[in-house]
């Protein structure tokens, strides 16, 4: 009676033994795949965020962000570099410069005080009506075209075409503005070569 006990205990502590180990195969396999998971989705990771001033939300995802996102930061910084006053721009170029990315933070600042300075000296202050805006998702690179007008006092003194490309840079949770400047009409990303590259690139054949 007693072995026949003995064997039962056995038995069962096998049963418990291969239930257990069966238990830990499921465990390591379900730990196994959600590390997979999160490797495949850690570089598909996307945030919804709301840019200064807009009420609308777009997505971040990875380095890059939407179109729509870089329009209205194009707007917005636009905005602030063009629609100045002498009284205006000292403020607009402080906040313009919490958007500069780091290796372009003394370019810009440079950049901004010879505006602000120009204006003060002239009394003169400028509007850009934009007529077209073009997006560039892959470098994260905005064109934007159309009139800037300048006034002294109360009296228009120009009004010229004009286009611009503005390049931005999304990291660490953050967009920062890489460069803005001045550009052809005809081409405001410079995606056409200029006839300075295209004489050099002749003379070296």
């Amino acid at each position: 009676m007693r072995l026949e006990w003995l064997r039962a205990d056995i038995a069962s502590a096998r049963r418990a033994t291969t239930y257990l180990a069966v238990l830990l195969t499921g465990s390591l396999l379900v730990n196994v795949v959600l590390a997979l998971l999160t490797v495949r989705m850690s570089n598909r990771e996307r945030v919804v965020l709301v840019p200064p001033t807009i009420n609308k939300t777009f997505w971040v995802e990875s380095e890059r962000v939407s179109a729509e996102y870089l329009q209205q930061m194009a707007y917005f910084l636009m905005q602030l570099t063009l629609d100045v006053t002498p009284q205006s721009v000292d403020h607009q170029a402080s906040v313009l410069m919490q958007y500069a990315a780091p290796a372009s933070y003394g370019e810009l600042r440079t950049a901004m005080t010879a505006t602000a300075d120009r204006l003060k000296r002239d009394g003169a202050s400028t509007i850009f009506s934009a007529r077209d805006l073009i997006v560039d998702e892959a470098t994260q690179r905005v064109g934007i075209r159309g009139q800037l007008t300048t006034f002294i006092s109360d009296r228009r003194v120009s009004e010229v075409s004009k286009a611009y490309a503005i390049e931005l840079q999304y990291a660490g949770g953050r967009v920062f503005l890489k460069a803005f400047r001045e550009t052809h009409p005809n081409d405001p990303l410079e995606t056409k070569p200029s006839a300075t590259s295209t004489a050099a690139a002749a003379a070296n054949r």
